[in-house]
C-alpha cells in the first residue's frame, strides 16, 4: 500500500480533492503531486516531454496506488494552459488545488549580460504563467465555494543575489501578484499562499554539484556542501521537504494562514521576515 495509509501519517483531510500540480514530471512538482497523492488527493500532473510525464505517472501511480491524470502542457504557451484546464475539469470534475510550479530555469546574468529575448522568455515563463493559470483556476473554485493555490518561486524574493537579475524582478512580481490575490479572494474561501524554496537537491542545483565533481574530483556530498554555502543546517534540502509544506498549507490545518510567504531554505536568509 502506498504511504497514505500509513497510520502515522496525520489526516489532512485532503482525501478526495482534485490537485492540479504543473511542471511535475521531476524535480519539486513531481515530489508535491505525490505527495499529494500519498494525501489522498486526486492528481493531476503537466509536463512538456510526454515521456517523461509518462514515467512521472506511472511511478506516483506504483508507490500510491491511486490513478494520475498527466497531461503535457508548456506553460510558456497560452494555449496549452487553455487545453490543460479543458481537460482537468472534465476529467475529474472540479479543482480544488493548485500548484503553481513555473518548472525550468531562468539564465544568470545582471543587466549588461541578459538579452531582450532572455527578458521575454523569462516573463513567459515566471510571470505569465502564474497569471493564466489563476485566470482559470479561481472560475472553478469559486463556482464550488473554496480552493487553495500555492505558487513556488524562489528564496531570493526576500535576498535577491546579484547575478539572479531575471528571477530577482519576476519571482517579486508573482509574490506581490500572489498576495493581491490572497485579499481579494478570501472572500470566496480561496486561500492563496507562496512558497519560496533555496537550494534543493533538484534540477540546476545538482547539476552544479555535478560539475564541481567532475571539475575538482572531490565526493559528491563535498560538493553539495559546497553549493550549501552558508546555509546553517549544513545541507541543501530535498523535494519531499518542501512537498511535505505545500501539503500542509493545502490542507484544513492551515485554514487560517493565506497571503503568506514562506521561505524554506535550511535559515539561510538572514532576513526577519
Amino acid at each position: 500500500m502506498g504511504p497514505s495509509s500509513d497510520p502515522a501519517r496525520v489526516d489532512l483531510h485532503l482525501r478526495e480533492k482534485v490537485a492540479l500540480v504543473t511542471a511535475s514530471s521531476e524535480g519539486l512538482g513531481f515530489a508535491c503531486a505525490l505527495r499529494l497523492a500519498e494525501a489522498g488527493c486526486q492528481v493531476a500532473i503537466c509536463g512538456r516531454r510526454p515521456d517523461v510525464l509518462e514515467r512521472a505517472r506511472a511511478e506516483i501511480e506504483r508507490r500510491t496506488e491511486r490513478p494520475v491524470t498527466a497531461i503535457p502542457a508548456d506553460l510558456t504557451k497560452p494555449e496549452q494552459i487553455d487545453a490543460l484546464f479543458q481537460e482537468v475539469p472534465r476529467r475529474l470534475r472540479r479543482l480544488d488545488v493548485l500548484v503553481a510550479n513555473p518548472g525550468g530555469h531562468v539564465p544568470y546574468g545582471g543587466l549588461e549580460d541578459l538579452t531582450e529575448e532572455q527578458w521575454y522568455q523569462a516573463f513567459e515563463l515566471l510571470l505569465m504563467s502564474a497569471v493564466r493559470l489563476s485566470r482559470l483556476a479561481v472560475p472553478l473554485m469559486r463556482a464550488q465555494g473554496a480552493g487553495d493555490i500555492v505558487f513556488i518561486t524562489s528564496s531570493t524574493v526576500r535576498e535577491p543575489p546579484q547575478h539572479l537579475l531575471l528571477s530577482n524582478a519576476l519571482q517579486a512580481g508573482v509574490t506581490g501578484f500572489a498576495k493581491t490575490l490572497s485579499r481579494s479572494l478570501a472572500s470566496y474561501n480561496i486561500r492563496v499562499n507562496v512558497v519560496a524554496p533555496g537550494y534543493f537537491d533538484t534540477g540546476r542545483v545538482r547539476r552544479r554539484i555535478d560539475d564541481i565533481v567532475e571539475r575538482e574530483h572531490v565526493p559528491r556530498q563535498s560538493a553539495a556542501l559546497q553549493v550549501a554555502g552558508d546555509v546553517p543546517l549544513g545541507r541543501i534540502g530535498t523535494a519531499g521537504e518542501l512537498a511535505e509544506l505545500v501539503t500542509f498549507l493545502v490542507s484544513r490545518r492551515a485554514g487560517f494562514l493565506t497571503g503568506a510567504t514562506i521561505q524554506i531554505d535550511g535559515g539561510s536568509s538572514h532576513s526577519l521576515f
